[in-house]
């Protein structure tokens, strides 16, 4: 076991696994949220006249 925490934080090539697993498992975590919340928000469709587009909505 200590030969793994070795290698991973003290080694380039092991902070480079970090690095790299960490951004798979926020993609991954992302995706799988993303189809959670699609599926919770379903697309209404267009917007009808008089429907007001947020806070932001006149800014952007």
């Amino acid at each position: 076991m200590q030969e793994i925490f070795s290698f991973l934080f003290e080694t380039r090539t092991g902070l480079a696994v970090l690095f790299f697993g960490g951004i798979v498992i926020a993609a991954l975590a992302a995706f799988v949220l993303e189809k959670r919340t699609n599926k919770m928000y379903v697309d209404r469709g267009p917007k009808k006249d008089g429907e007001d587009d947020g806070l932001f909505g006149g800014l952007f």
